[in-house]
């Protein structure tokens, strides 16, 4: 197990010993697990929530050609200077420019030419007056432009030019991204018609505890239906892996023993839910520990303390804890970072995005550890965002990720919140699993 007390390189800040930061056990396991997706050339139509790996440059300029920004009539600036004075004024429209049509030719000297948005800037037009300040005949071939519309018209109005939104050769989106809608039609927009992304990691999961049933089977005496499998494999395939459910397996060593080995020979990752603690009936960490090793165990966090990071063979294992809270607390910001960086994803990826926010709420606690509060934001009488905190702190109040749009961070050494202190607020759609 690598924690500070056996890792120099790690600062010691929690106070309780064998626990590691969250950032320290990330920064480890980066480090230790290497990227392990393959890269494969995906049509860009499927390429949606993938992680690019490679840079993407620049074939085209955008837009290719100095075009119009407005349905309008474009000018040479110069004529209509020499009418500055003079009066409305009457002109002729010499043609028209459309999308996809341009204007051939030069404009001619003191005319206009008719315009629509996208449409190329005829030659020896530099400016557009829009349709709106203008006055046609019926049939477009003749305009009035009042004095106050020419006086105002100035170089290059309304006018977007080549190259301004993006210029070839330059990185438009850079590998290690996770490419969104806007990232894909980019891509489109420079012609691109396949991108290098990565596989998806091929993720094994299950839930132990002899306590837990399948939902639709009827519930033995004291017994719970299994969540957790459900919520990892949401998390999972929001992340961009392929899921296999293994299940429910028995508190049983040789079971477990049986199904880690086989899962390990065909899959780069294993999530479990349960048995990772120090209970008689916790048996990950010792299956774990005889097929291959423990990495990594317990962090500094609450909820989800009793986090194990192991592999078997080339195989990583991932042990989140039994409480669904946990669960899901730990599975965002360890679990589904490791695997993006696995991925091939950028470090800006893997980091959860924290805004501040007032806190509506006042809180106290021991240090040591990081914890988050499940919450959402409310507005007061004044329009301020407050931070609202879920009524309980329990783990086992799976409802409360429900009621929840976000996490409230404290940090380790703050052991006091007040209303009106600023606090870190992390909003779960900036989180890479929802």
């Amino acid at each position: 197990m690598i924690t500070p007390q056996n890792n120099p390189a790690i600062p010691d800040i929690c106070h309780q010993p064998g626990l590691t930061r969250l950032e320290d056990a990330l920064r480890i396991a980066f480090d230790e697990v290497n990227i392990r997706a393959t890269v494969m050339e995906a049509p860009i139509s499927n390429c949606y929530g993938a992680i690019l790996r490679k840079d993407i440059v620049a074939r085209v300029d955008v837009p290719s050609a100095d075009n119009s920004a407005m349905d309008g009539y474009a000018f040479c600036h110069a004529d209509l200077q020499e009418l500055v004075g003079t009066g409305d004024a009457q002109i002729t429209v010499g043609g028209v420019s459309l999308a996809g049509h341009p204007f051939a030719g030069k404009i001619p000297q003191g005319q206009a030419i008719r315009i629509a948005t996208g449409a190329s800037i005829p030659d020896g037009a530099d400016c557009i007056i829009i349709q709106e300040n203008v006055t046609a005949n019926a049939d477009e071939t003749l305009l009035i432009v009042s004095r106050d519309v020419i006086a105002k018209t100035v170089l290059h109005q309304h006018i977007r030019r080549r190259g301004e939104d993006v210029v070839t050769g330059v990185v438009v989106l850079p590998a290690g991204k996770r490419l969104r809608p806007q990232d894909i039609a980019v891509a489109a927009g420079q012609g691109y018609q396949s991108l290098p992304i990565s596989r998806p990691l091929s993720v094994a999961v299950f839930s132990t505890g002899d306590e837990l049933a399948k939902p639709g089977d009827p519930l033995p005496p004291g017994g719970i239906y299994d969540s957790n499998r459900f919520a990892m494999i949401g998390m999972l395939r929001a992340c961009g892996c392929e899921v296999t459910d293994l299940g429910l397996l028995a508190d049983d060593f040789d079971v477990l023993k049986s199904a880690l080995k086989d899962a390990a020979e065909t899959h780069d990752v294993i999530m479990t839910s349960g048995g990772v603690s120090v209970g008689k009936a916790d048996l990950l960490k010792p299956v774990v520990d005889s097929l291959g090793e423990i990495q990594a165990w317990k962090l500094a966090i609450k909820p989800g303390k009793p986090l194990m990071r192991g592999r078997i063979g080339d195989c990583v294992v991932i042990g989140l804890p039994g409480n669904p809270v946990s669960v899901m607390v730990s599975g965002l910001l360890y679990a589904v970072p490791l695997l993006l960086h696995m991925m091939g994803a950028a470090e800006a990826v893997c980091t959860p995005v924290r805004l501040p926010a007032i806190a509506g709420f006042d809180f106290k606690r021991g240090t040591g550890r990081r914890e988050w509060l499940r919450a959402r934001l409310a507005q007061d009488d004044d329009g301020n965002w407050l931070a609202i905190p879920y009524h309980s702190a329990s783990s086992g109040m799976l409802s409360s990720m429900v009621w929840a749009e976000g996490l409230i961070e404290i940090a380790e050494d703050c052991g006091q919140v007040k209303k009106g202190d600023t606090v870190l607020y992390l909003p779960f759609g900036g989180l890479q699993a929802f």
